[in-house]
């Protein structure tokens, strides 16, 4: 049984408060005056960007995303394949990715053909224009039409500049995979698609 000193011991020296929950501060949503509009603060910040039809990360799924019955690939009837011909072969190999293939088989099964997706060479890619898709949402089209009308700065090389892409285009042409590994004139290590952008705005 502890003594009066020791039950003093015992109690803190720490004088008991009181905490009462402080008032929630409204959230400030700090992002573009279109989007402030029509952000509705009822709904998370992912549910808002589904129904203004943006998206919230675009490295793409990172999990929990997964339906417990996801949906079965709809069949697609055979009056709607197309078939292939020699006059669609490139534009069928342009849209499959290096690795992807596709094979052709007659109505008993036998191969006819087979086409695989060949690599983009560095000028493909960086001359690559994707078509335009359209836009789902009244907000999208918003977004659009306010990106479109901001003025662009054009920004002209320096003499400097000029010389030293001159020298890359003369010695390699447009092979600028090998401009990107010339040590000596590409003293600052600029990528082959920085080579590019920069060779292509001298030339306009």
């Amino acid at each position: 049984m502890a003594t009066p000193q020791q039950r003093k011991k015992q109690k803190s020296g720490r004088k008991l408060t009181r905490h009462t929950v402080k008032k929630s501060q409204k959230v400030k949503i700090k992002a573009n005056k279109i989007i402030r509009e029509n952000w509705d603060k009822k709904l998370s910040a992912k549910e808002n960007y589904e129904r203004l039809g943006l998206v919230s990360n675009l490295n793409g799924v990172a999990g929990g995303q997964n339906k417990k019955y996801p949906k079965k690939p709809e069949e697609v009837p055979e009056e709607e394949l197309r078939e292939i011909d020699e006059s669609n072969i490139e534009e069928i190999k342009k849209s499959l990715k290096p690795g992807e293939g596709l094979i052709q088989r007659d109505d008993e099964g036998n191969v006819i053909r087979v086409i695989v997706g060949e690599e983009k060479t560095h000028n493909e890619i960086m001359d690559y224009d994707p078509a335009p898709v359209e836009a789902k949402t009244d907000v999208v089209r918003a977004l659009e039409a306010y990106a479109n009308s901001a003025v662009k700065k054009e920004r002209h090389p320096t003499q400097f500049e000029s010389n030293w892409l001159k020298q890359l285009v003369d010695k390699y042409g447009d092979n600028y995979e090998a401009m990107a590994r010339d040590k000596d004139l590409n003293r600052y290590q600029h990528t082959p698609a920085q080579l590019y952008k920069k060779c292509k705005a001298l030339s306009s």
